[in-house]
């Protein structure tokens, strides 16, 4: 029988066994002229291509245990097989110039789908659902059937379509032997089976036309709405798709892509020193590579349709990440490599007069204030007159703009902090006590020189805590609490994962809980989030922020320090929060130098990088419950190594930290 007329059988026909039928041999002698303008295939009455009935729900494992849903899963399977089927007719009418072993081992492969088909509609009838009981989509026919060439056709039923079914067959092969029903199970494994020929078939052929077979290619040359992500299920057989000829980095690479849907993106971009540019100074050589070395880190709070705009990890590290449970989305590397995306907003770490001429937005002079450290310190000020409360430090400090004014503050005793109006990570600021010092006196010469600053008392801290909110149209958002880790010169070292008062000294827990419910410093810390919140929005600022704030001790007393410092930008609290929603353990974020790590005995990044490798993970359906993993890559790290290290217990947690020849930041 002449392939053409087979296929025209398949498509055209309303009458299910000629659909359905096969001819033992096939000639190719008259493929005929292109076909084009098909619109839809041919249907029995019973099942046509749009149903008037609704889409049932997408079964699961626990529904089929209902015999009626079991039969439904069954007939959506077939109907998966029919559109196949009619799409690989299509194909023999639209490409009658395609190779000759192509269009042979196409019309072997629909055979294949017709005994798929009649395999699914014996055991949908069995379990009562006849063709046409339930409603059936039609996404396959919608996304293959106008492309119009052989490239493209491969990308998306066999490399990506037909891929997916690895994951699916294996899938429900399972869940139809947990439910007794044999008999499904065993077609399910006929399918799995015969789908990893089918795979082979696409990739030997998308390899010769297209010439090459690797994932970027297969990523370009996919129609959209279609993405890489579809091209998975609910599990990864990563075997059956290396048996069928998929390299081993294809296959990191589908496994790791995100389940996109093709809708328009946010774009995260990191600028860790908008603070500098806001203040026009010039960000120092040396601490330049943090941005490198972080640029990643929005990663953790992009969601599956939304892009990072940055160098894209290494696949093995981005592998890692994903198999400790956390979701790779696109890297971008640059704005132009966005080319034609819908973008729905931009999201940058933080807004600086360069930032936004980077990504397209003016920038509001009057925002700078949100930056000063002397306008958080009004703000403290402020909030202390409405809610007067025994947990607020008394206010103490003043912003001065003199040395004469400094020196005053200072004179009596204890231990005091100046900062610069814009300043961030323990950066342009110094320790003041009694009589300067001629280095103190020259600090604070130098950096009067440009304005007034913000003296305060350097407190006996017992926890640093940062609050997040979203600042919005609408009004302000409360996104979470960390409690965070800072060395002595100010710099981050990381925060805790988990409840932010899991892990405090049991005295100390019980003042910070203080009998009150949701606790007395977090509802104190959530007001003054809140009225940092009204105040940027007043303003005119939309976006994140992080709110700083103390815990300390005055007198023995524990206090609080509220609105210590305002962030108004994406913060490392706000990166713990969207770790920790991927956790089911508790433990630590850690920030690490290579300094640090050379001090713990290790003579390359590599050399850790292996030891963190070695430690074993536990992934659960909630998230990661124990285990250590970078955060950012570690090898290519300059400045900063970021360590996600969690277990059941903080203690758990702690141990595995202390095994790697690292202290963890505070006793556990």
């Amino acid at each position: 029988m002449e392939l053409r007329d087979f296929a025209e059988a398949v498509l055209f026909s309303a009458d299910l066994s000629t659909k359905l039928s096969a001819p033992e041999v096939f000639t190719d002698r008259l493929p005929g002229g292109v076909l084009t303008g098909v619109q839809v295939p041919g249907r029995p009455q019973a099942m046509p291509l749009v149903a008037a009935r609704a889409i049932p729900a997408a079964p699961t494992p626990h529904s089929i245990q209902d015999e009626r849903i079991r039969g439904g899963a069954l007939h959506t399977f077939a109907n998966h097989e029919l559109q196949a089927l009619e799409l690989m007719a299509l194909a023999l009418l639209r490409f009658p110039e395609a190779p000759a072993g192509f269009r042979m081992g196409l019309a072997h492969i629909i055979r294949d789908e017709q005994r798929h088909f009649r395999l699914y509609q014996e055991r949908a009838e069995h379990w009562g659902v006849e063709l046409g009981d339930v409603g059936v989509g039609h996404f396959f026919w919608n996304t293959v059937a106008d492309l119009r060439d052989v490239g493209s056709f491969l990308a998306a039923l066999s490399l990506t379509y037909e891929q997916a079914n690895l994951d699916f067959a294996a899938y429900w092969k399972p869940a139809f032997a947990a439910v007794d029903d044999p008999v499904s199970a065993a077609v399910l494994q006929v399918v799995a089976d015969d789908e990893e020929a089918h795979v082979a078939h696409g990739v030997r052929w998308f390899e010769r036309l297209m010439g090459g077979a690797d994932f970027e290619l297969y990523k370009r040359t996919l129609a959209a709405p279609l993405t890489p992500g579809r091209a998975k299920g609910p599990v990864f057989n990563r075997e059956a798709r290396l048996r069928a000829g998929l390299s081993p980095a294809f296959v990191d690479e589908v496994e790791i892509h995100p389940l996109t849907r093709g809708g328009a993106a946010r774009v995260f971009s990191f600028h860790p020193f908008v603070e500098e540019q806001v203040a026009g100074r010039t960000v120092p050589k040396r601490v330049r590579a943090i941005e490198t070395d972080l640029g990643a880190l929005p990663m953790f709070f992009a969601g599956r349709d939304d892009v990072v705009l940055g160098p894209r990890p290494d696949r093995d590290h981005l592998l890692r990440l994903h198999r400790a449970g956390f979701a790779v989305p696109e890297f971008v590397a640059s704005r132009e490599a966005l080319g034609s995306r819908a973008i729905r907003a931009e999201h940058p770490w933080g807004r600086s007069p360069e930032v936004c001429a980077r990504v397209g937005e003016r920038w509001d002079r009057s925002h700078a204030v949100f930056y000063d450290k002397r306008w958080a310190f009004a703000l403290r000020r402020s909030f202390a007159e409405p809610f007067a409360d025994a947990l607020l430090a008394p206010p103490a400090g003043a912003v001065v703009s003199t040395v004469d004014e400094a020196v005053a503050l200072v004179r009596d005793g204890g231990d005091w902090i100046a900062k610069a109006p814009f300043s961030s990570s323990g950066q342009h600021r110094i320790r003041l006590r009694g009589e300067p010092e001629a280095r103190s006196l020259a600090w604070l010469t130098r950096t009067l020189a440009q304005g007034s600053i913000v003296v305060e008392p350097w407190y006996d801290r017992l926890a640093d805590v940062s609050a997040q909110i979203e600042v919005g149209e609408a009004g302000v958002e409360h996104v979470g609490m960390t409690r965070f880790w800072t060395a002595g010169n100010g710099a981050y070292r990381g925060a805790q994962i988990g409840p932010w008062t899991q892990g405090l000294p049991k005295p100390l827990a019980r003042a910070v809980h203080g009998g009150v419910r949701g606790g007395a410093v977090s509802t104190v810390l959530r007001e003054a989030a809140r009225w940092v919140g009204e105040a940027l929005h007043d303003g005119g600022y939309r976006g994140p922020a992080g709110i700083d704030a103390m815990v300390v001790s005055i007198d023995g007393e524990v206090r609080v320090v509220p609105i210590l410092e305002v962030n108004p930008r994406y913060t490392m609290g706000r990166v713990a929060l969207a770790l920790r929603q991927r956790c089911s353990g508790v433990g630590g974020w850690l920030f690490v130098t290579p300094k640090q790590l050379r001090a713990a005995g290790y003579s390359t990044l590599e050399a850790f990088r292996d030891a963190t490798l070695a430690l074993p993970i536990e992934v659960r359906p909630s998230g990661m419950r124990s285990g250590v993993v970078c955060t950012n890559d570690p090898v290519a790290a300059e400045q900063i190594v970021s360590v996600l290290c969690v277990g059941p217990t903080v203690s758990h947690a702690a141990a595995s930290w202390q095994s790697l020849g690292l202290e963890w930041p505070e006793s556990a």
